[in-house]
């Protein structure tokens, strides 16, 4: 996995890319969890290391090779390209070190299972292009994304939008509505860790995202899920704003379709990850994504306020994709 040494480093480097975050960015920093302060990894053993179903063993050496990312099932997808499973000299990072080999995504990493390739070749482009940023200028996994962008060849671009259009959706997240919610820390990567007997505090109003399986997820296993913790009520609440649209009235399934599954080339929404979800409301509502590939979503998001991205994102997990 990506090292906080190195996540940092980024940082500095491409922070100077990114707007400066809108007035009132901040408010929505559940759904931008980050803190200046790196973790030191953990040691890099010789010692072999398994996951639950598969054969295969690796070092945590291994595992930790950003340039390699380790393929726990390789039986279940598709070969990878190799822009996909390896980084060549001065290359990008390989598409499966945040996304993994199933498509579905680490923490913070967005979920391409099943996008049209048009749609991956335009947002990776949207990035290239710096039309596609984040309200909250230095988060790790934005400046990553700007940075492969900048580094992928067209071709490559076009392989591994084929191989991620090609895998099947799969739930992965669980949605728990709740008055409260577990203690968490925000650590370097851009996401939250639960604190170890920390117990539970008031969610108020939040969304508080954290992996089934941390120790798990970082081995890469791709058979760990989410869970996303959200407001008493939030599920009802925004359906009815998805079914009958926000201020502008416009539902969500003019667009995406009937079920939220998507409609050519306009992405899925149901069963994403929320706060993903809500970074992505954010980011169009405050104008850190611009640009005709959002023109059409800019008058609905400015029409959410942040209580009703925070429904509208906790409905929109909570459906099977």
């Amino acid at each position: 996995m990506r090292t906080p040494a190195a996540l940092m480093l980024l940082a500095v480097t491409l922070a100077g890319c990114g707007p400066k975050p809108e007035p009132g960015a901040t408010l929505m920093s559940w759904a931008y969890p980050q803190t200046k302060d790196p973790a030191p990894p953990p040691p890099a053993t010789s010692d072999p290391v398994h996951v639950p179903g598969s054969a295969l063993a690796f070092t945590r050496a291994q595992i930790m090779d950003d340039a390699n990312p380790v393929d726990w099932f390789p039986d279940e997808h598709p070969a990878p390209p190799p822009v996909v499973a390896h980084q060549p000299p001065g290359g990008p990072t390989p598409c499966a070190e945040c996304h993994l080999y199933d498509g579905h995504g680490f923490l913070a990493a967005a979920d391409l299972a099943g996008l049209s390739p048009a749609y991956i070749i335009q947002q990776v482009q949207e990035f290239r292009a710096g039309r596609r940023q984040s309200a909250v200028h230095d988060r790790p996994d934005s400046l990553e994304m700007i940075k492969a962008a900048q580094k992928v060849t067209d071709p490559d671009l076009a392989q591994a939008a084929a191989y991620f259009a090609a895998l099947p959706r799969k739930p992965f997240v669980r949605v728990v509505e709740t008055d409260a919610a577990p203690v968490t820390k925000a650590i370097s990567y851009g996401w939250l860790e639960l604190v170890p007997n920390g117990g539970t505090e008031p969610i108020k109003g939040r969304i508080i995202e954290v992996s089934e399986d941390m120790p798990a997820l970082y081995l890469a296993d791709p058979h760990v899920g989410i869970v996303d913790y959200v407001p008493p009520g939030a599920v009802s609440r925004g359906e009815a704003l998805v079914k009958r649209g926000g201020q502008g009235g416009q539902p969500c399934a003019a667009c995406h379709g009937p079920e939220l599954k998507g409609a050519g080339d306009v992405p899925p929404l149901a069963g994403r990850a929320a706060t993903y979800l809500a970074r992505a409301l954010w980011d169009i509502k405050t104008g850190a994504r611009s640009g005709p590939a959002v023109a059409l979503m800019q008058a609905p998001a400015k029409g959410l306020s942040e209580a009703e991205i925070t429904d509208v994102v906790a409905y929109l997990a909570s459906r099977r994709p």
